[in-house]
């Protein structure tokens, strides 16, 4: 909101920066010189619209602690921070913008208005003093800004006075040589005053680009930082994204996991269910609807690995009777590991070798040959598992008492050669 086309040499200016941010601008009277907000204003569009309006003395933020923008902006200009005890509450920044012709349009323009209003009101008293004991001829708003700076108000004033003092004198010093040049030297001033005046021009574009100068360094500090924000941003993203990628892999591995162990569990489940077979038959928890009969383990074959997978099986335990198949495959050494399992009789199918026999009679171990010495029932007849038979307990317990006293002959044989 603009209010006055005229330039001045200083001002007050108040910032709420943001998304949208605020700017107000009042002269050294405290009436409005602009108020404005905008979203796409950078730092140094509002610097270079702050220059269009004169020097700022005082850069205010209605809050504590100033924001860095306000700090920013106010190094820029070399222009002292209104520094606040406490953040201004909304009830007095709506106070501080009533009256004086101050308007605005939305909250972030009433805010910046409301922190330049507070900064002049603290010289407002001062400046009426100013405005009082400063004399005509000399420039109320110099007084003013040297003021601001610390200078008391009697010391502003004569070092303005000395200083248009000074330049009366010289002045008229001036005037002096041009009046002993005039003459001959008449064109020669004219071109000196032509000079001055071309000099002059100078100076002023001189410190119009001083000004420019300082705007667009204080843009290319803020590119600088928006740069260095972005580039933060997109190593925050890449850290994110490589984050991203590690957990999709974890779970990926854990899901092969999970995976793998519903299989081995799988597994060890089908594995239970046959040992609780297993367990169940030989906690003779199944029915045997052989009476009289004696259970009887099976291997299959007279070989260590059949004897220890039945022992893994089933356990071969001392008082054990077990069946083989075939025993034709034992030697003396598959008999020991037999005998040190307990086993009480052998009971085989086919030959056995004469080193195992004579191993088993060792150990005391009755060995016999079915069917011809002992019948066994099996799995068809039994209606058992094909993992046990059965031996009629009357016919074993007599031929275990055949093979005893055989064997007391033998040893008594044995003794007397």
């Amino acid at each position: 909101m603009a209010y006055s086309p005229v330039r001045r040499k200083y001002s007050f200016v108040g910032i709420d920066p943001g998304t949208t941010i605020g700017v107000a601008i009042i002269d050294l009277e405290g009436k409005p010189i602009e108020v404005f907000s905008s979203k796409n204003y950078s730092c140094s569009d509002v610097i270079e619209r702050i220059i269009s309006h004169g020097n700022p003395l005082i850069v205010a933020s209605d809050v504590t602690p100033t924001p860095s923008t306000v700090k920013r902006i106010s190094r820029i200009f070399s222009s002292p921070v209104h520094e606040l005890d406490e953040s201004l509450s909304t009830e007095e920044k709506v106070a501080l913008t009533k009256g004086e012709g101050y308007e605005y349009k939305n909250v972030h323009e009433r805010d910046a208005l409301a922190a330049c209003v507070n900064a002049f009101r603290r010289y407002k008293k001062k400046f009426s003093q100013v405005q009082k004991k400063t004399p005509a001829g000399v420039d109320v708003e110099e007084v003013k800004a040297l003021v601001v700076k610390g200078v008391s108000i009697s010391a502003a004033i004569n070092r303005l006075i000395r200083a248009k003092e000074e330049k009366k004198k010289d002045t008229r010093e001036e005037k002096q040589e041009q009046e002993e040049r005039k003459g001959g030297e008449e064109d020669e001033s004219e071109n000196i005053l032509r000079l001055r005046r071309i000099m002059k021009g100078k100076d002023e574009k001189i410190e119009m680009m001083k000004e420019l100068t300082a705007a667009l360094k204080a843009k290319v500090k803020e590119k600088e930082f928006e740069i260095k924000k972005l580039h933060a941003k997109l190593d925050s993203m890449r850290s994110a994204r490589r984050r991203e990628i590690e957990e999709t892999e974890e779970i990926s591995r854990r899901e092969k996991e999970i995976e793998r162990l519903r299989e081995e569990v799988k597994a060890r489940d089908e594995e239970n269910a046959e040992l609780r077979t297993i367990i169940e038959e030989l906690k003779g928890k199944k029915e045997v609807k052989v009476k009289g009969g004696k259970r009887v383990k099976v291997i299959r074959s007279f070989s260590r690995n059949a004897i220890l997978d039945t022992d893994r099986k089933y356990g071969l335990k001392k008082g054990d009777i077990v069946f083989f198949e075939d025993g034709s495959g034992g030697g003396a050494s598959t008999a020991e590991l037999l005998a040190n399992k307990g086993v009480a009789v052998v009971i085989y199918g086919k030959e056995l070798s004469h080193f195992a026999a004579d191993k088993f009679f060792e150990f005391g171990i009755p060995a016999f040959s079915t069917p011809v010495e002992i019948p066994l029932l099996l799995k068809e007849e039994s209606e058992g598992e094909g993992d046990f038979a059965f031996v009629d307990q009357h016919l074993l317990s007599e031929k275990i008492a055949e093979w005893k006293k055989e064997r007391e002959k033998v040893e008594e044989k044995i003794i007397l050669i």
